[in-house]
């Protein structure tokens, strides 16, 4: 795990500094993808329900600008809305929770040819916005560390492939969305996991 978030720190900061320069070959990507995993507790005891998240379609934007002849700096917002599975010991009048990153970043190549792919990875903030008015939103800091691939269909557009895998940080056995005294959502681990899967149109200025 913490190899996890060093690369994913490294590949960051390797960005921020191109941010200064002038931008070349900027690129923009629509992204469309499936987000799942996420699950909640029920309670801090040792046995107890899970609250999972329902697998939806994401939607985002990738803006790329280059660091380097190889490398890149990425900015990434990604959304989507999804829904409280039903449990005995949870239930809320709107199950409907959304999700959104935001993060800074980079990619690295790790390999060339007709199809290359890229290390990728950053750090941001993910906001929590549920639905229910009895709960309240959540803004932590979090991680992604991927891997991506672009095929170039002419000198300006490409389709990217991406996968990425999102740590958002909380306190271990904490409540979450609501006060620890009459909540019913919370957190087992220190770390909170989503995964990604994207396909984007790329156009390069």
């Amino acid at each position: 795990m913490r190899v996890i978030v060093v690369l994913a720190c490294a590949l960051a900061f390797t960005a921020l500094p191109s941010m200064a320069k002038q931008a070349l070959n900027v690129e923009i990507t629509p992204l469309i993808g499936y987000r799942f995993g996420g699950d909640f507790d029920t309670s801090k005891d040792k046995v107890h329900n899970r609250i999972e998240l329902n697998e939806a379609i994401s939607y985002g934007l990738l803006t790329a600008w280059s660091f380097d002849r190889k490398r890149q700096g990425e900015l990434l917002i990604s959304h989507y809305s999804t829904n409280f599975s039903h449990s005995d010991d949870f239930s809320a009048s709107n199950s409907g929770l959304g999700i959104t990153y935001a993060h800074i970043g980079g990619n690295v190549p790790i390999s060339e040819g007709p199809i290359p792919f890229y290390v990728t990875g950053g750090f941001g903030f993910t906001h929590l916005d549920p639905k229910d008015a009895q709960l309240s939103s959540e803004t932590r800091f979090s991680i992604n560390v991927g891997l991506a691939s672009k095929i170039e269909l002419s000198e300006r557009l490409s389709l990217r492939l991406d996968s990425r895998v999102y740590g958002t940080f909380f306190n271990s056995d904490s409540a979450v969305f609501c006060d620890e005294a009459i909540c019913g959502i919370y957190i087992s681990s220190d770390i909170w996991f989503q995964t990604e899967v994207s396909v984007g149109l790329t156009y390069r200025f």
